[in-house]
């Protein structure tokens, strides 16, 4: 029962802190002239995947579970983009992407390219093509170059889009009454909160695996993949009450983008030797789903660019929940 009672509380809280998060970030954007899509694409995208890299290290540095670490990685993957297919659902009438702005396209493609590598580093450690440059492998350094230079390129070309945007429209100020000092303390804080509130929620959700006997499961997984997600399913469905479609959006996407990052930092923190050769081959067919159901996105976005719709749900978001459910069954049974 106290155990119960810890993970409600630990629920709530996430819920408050992710939303005001969310209105937070919001400012941010507003303040600093970044705009909604970058700040989602780097700064919340990286606040809300800290609990997974947290976790993640524990799992590898002190329990010895490489394999554990990185399905928790391409599982979350996963369940990011199934979070889009839920906030085209709750988005009402007109799909979400008809409502986001294209150049999402730009991170979903950057995050597929980093998706590839990771894909194509664990089918050479499979065919004992170890390259390794001490303890680090080869793909991980990849994904590192490849994720900076990501955000490089997003940061450049939101920067160039806005500009172009704010020659041809005056910008709309809803913040004006706060500053700009406030708007960096308060982004700062409720950060750290949610960082430990998602951590101790990992924990309770490996406690409540352990007690329910589900935790060498299938189920103890997907349990454990959901709770450190929460802070992304919060976020966004927070962005979407404040009609900020492109922070929630971008967060996703940049979630992926650093979700991979955090894979070669799992990497650098595994002295026992090569990561990838110590990941199953079931987390190839992962990284082929989210390859998909990401491509599956991009479609969608440039789409309902030129063919609104009224639906509740688009064909797209039915594909991603479609994609999600039959990759895990598959997931499941293999």
């Amino acid at each position: 029962m106290l155990l119960l009672i810890q993970v409600v509380l630990c629920i709530v809280l996430v819920v408050i802190v992710g939303t005001w998060l969310s209105r937070s970030a919001d400012i941010l954007a507003e303040k600093t002239g970044l705009g909604r899509t970058l700040v989602g694409a780097i700064l919340l995208a990286g606040v809300t995947s800290l609990p997974e890299l947290a976790t993640g290290i524990s799992a590898v540095a002190v329990f010895n579970a490489p394999d554990l670490a990185a399905g928790g990685i391409f599982g979350s993957c996963l369940f990011n983009l199934f979070i889009l297919a839920l906030l085209d659902i709750v988005t009402g009438p007109g799909p979400l992407f008809q409502r986001a702005h294209i150049s999402h396209g730009l991170a979903a493609g950057l995050g597929s390219i980093l998706l590839g590598i990771a894909a194509a580093g664990m089918l050479l450690a499979q065919s004992n093509y170890n390259l390794t440059l001490g303890w680090v492998g080869i793909p991980s350094i990849l994904l590192f170059v490849v994720y900076f230079q990501s955000t490089r390129i997003i940061a450049q070309f939101e920067r160039r889009r806005r500009a172009e945007v704010l020659e041809v429209e005056a910008e709309v100020f809803q913040y004006e009454h706060i500053k700009r000092q406030q708007a960096y303390l308060m982004f700062g804080l409720l950060s750290a909160a949610i960082v430990v509130l998602g951590v101790w929620l990992a924990f309770l959700g490996d406690r409540v695996a352990a007690v329910t006997g589900l935790g060498e499961s299938f189920i103890g997984a997907l349990l454990l993949a959901a709770t450190t997600s929460l802070p992304e399913v919060v976020a966004g469905l927070a962005a979407i009450r404040l009609n900020a479609v492109d922070l929630a959006v971008s967060n996703i996407f940049g979630s992926n983008i650093f979700n991979m990052a955090i894979l070669g930092v799992y990497d650098i923190a595994y002295f026992r030797g090569d990561l990838w050769s110590h990941i199953s081959s079931v987390h190839i067919f992962t990284a082929i789903v989210a390859l998909i159901m990401t491509s599956v996105a991009i479609v969608g976005l440039i789409y309902r660019a030129v063919r609104p719709s009224r639906l509740y749900i688009s064909w797209d978001g039915l594909s991603l929940i479609a994609l999600y459910i039959g990759g895990m069954y598959i997931i499941y049974r293999s």
